[in-house]
C-alpha cells in the first residue's frame, strides 16, 4: 500500500511539473529545464547515498555538473557587470612639482607627498613633525612658489591646513604640464580616451568640493591636464 501512495504521488507530480513548464515563455522555460535536472540529480545522488548503493563521493561529484555550470552562466552575466564597476575603479592622481610629488586618491580621501628637493629630499611629508612642515613651507615660500602652495593643498587635504592659510592661485601660474604628467593628474593609462579623460576630470572636479578640501590650484592642474589631453 505505501509504494502505491508513492507512486501516485509521483505521477501526480510529474503530471503538475510537466504542465507547469508547458505554460512557461520560451525565454523561461529552459531555465526551468535545468533547475528541474539539477534537482532531479541532486535527488536522486541523495537516494542512493542514503539507501547505501553510491558512496557520498559519487554524489557529491554528480552534484558539481550543473552546480559548475549555473556559476559559468551567472558569471558571464555578471562580466558585463563588473566591467561597468570597474570604470568606478579611481587611480590615485598626481601632482609633481619641483619640490614636492603628492598623491591623492579623491576616491578614499587618501594623500601622500615626498619631498623631491632640499633639506628634506626623499622624506614623506606624514614623517615631518609640525615645526619641520612650517620649516619647508618657508623655505619654498621664498624658493619655489609652486610647491608651496600645492603644499598648502595637501595640508588642507590632511587636515592640517586650513583654507585662510591657502594663497590664491592663478590658473596660468604654474609649469606646463606635460602629456605624461597630464595623465597622472588625471589618474588615468596613457591609452585612456577623450571619453575618458572627459569623465575623470568630471569626476575629479566634483571631488574638489570646499568641503572636501577644495583646492585652487588642484582644481588649475585638473582643468590644465585635461586640456592638455583634449
Amino acid at each position: 500500500m505505501p509504494k502505491i501512495i508513492l507512486l501516485i504521488a509521483i505521477i501526480a507530480g510529474l503530471w503538475y511539473w510537466w504542465s507547469y513548464q508547458r505554460q512557461l515563455p520560451d525565454n523561461k522555460r529552459r531555465p526551468f529545464l535545468w533547475k528541474s535536472g539539477f534537482w532531479l540529480v541532486l535527488g536522486s545522488a541523495v537516494y542512493l547515498v542514503v539507501t547505501g548503493r553510491m558512496h557520498w563521493l559519487g554524489a557529491g561529484i554528480a552534484a558539481i555538473v550543473p552546480i559548475a555550470r549555473a556559476l559559468l552562466i551567472w558569471g558571464g552575466r555578471a562580466l558585463p557587470l563588473l566591467r561597468i564597476l570597474g570604470r568606478f575603479k579611481s587611480t590615485p592622481s598626481q601632482f609633481r612639482t619641483q619640490s614636492l610629488l603628492v598623491t591623492i586618491n579623491f576616491a578614499n580621501g587618501q594623500i601622500f607627498g615626498e619631498i623631491l628637493d632640499g633639506d628634506f629630499a626623499g622624506r614623506q611629508l606624514s614623517e615631518l613633525s609640525a615645526d619641520e612642515l612650517q620649516t619647508v613651507s618657508e623655505q619654498l615660500k621664498n624658493s619655489d612658489r609652486e610647491s608651496y602652495i600645492l603644499l598648502q593643498a595637501y595640508l588642507l587635504r590632511s587636515g592640517s591646513g586650513n583654507h585662510q592659510s591657502q594663497d590664491s592661485y592663478q590658473a596660468n601660474n604654474y609649469t606646463e604640464l606635460s602629456t605624461d604628467e597630464a595623465y597622472e593628474v588625471l589618474g588615468l593609462p596613457s591609452s585612456a580616451t577623450t571619453d575618458q579623460v572627459i569623465k575623470a576630470h568630471k569626476r575629479l572636479i566634483q571631488r574638489l568640493h570646499p568641503d572636501r578640501g577644495g583646492s585652487d590650484y588642484l582644481a588649475a592642474k585638473i582643468n590644465a591636464a585635461k586640456d592638455k589631453l583634449i
